[in-house]
């Protein structure tokens, strides 16, 4: 039976498929939100892509801003709920 999946990483497996979406690495992400050492921001992102830590709100944030996508769409509940948000994000307003 399949590990049910936490909160952190659900967080992290979207940060991850977004992340190598736009073909950046972990340390270029780092770089992008101002995370001034890469190597240790590269270790912050893996951290969060693999759960073992959530991101504080204004990183979350940053990520979020740095990837193009909103910040619901990390912590969404379920696949579905992540697309809708997805969509919905990208009506014009």
């Amino acid at each position: 039976m399949p590990k049910p999946k936490t909160p952190a990483t659900v967080y992290g497996t979207r940060l991850r498929h977004a992340r190598m979406g736009m073909g950046w690495t972990q340390a270029e992400l780092a770089e992008r939100i101002g995370m001034v050492d890469s190597v240790s921001g590269a270790t912050r992102v893996s951290r969060y892509e693999t759960g073992q830590h959530d991101p504080d709100p204004a990183t979350a944030e940053a990520l979020a801003k740095a990837l193009n996508l909103p910040v619901a769409y990390f912590h969404a509940t379920s696949d579905v709920l992540a697309d809708i948000i997805l969509i919905v994000s990208r009506l014009p307003v």
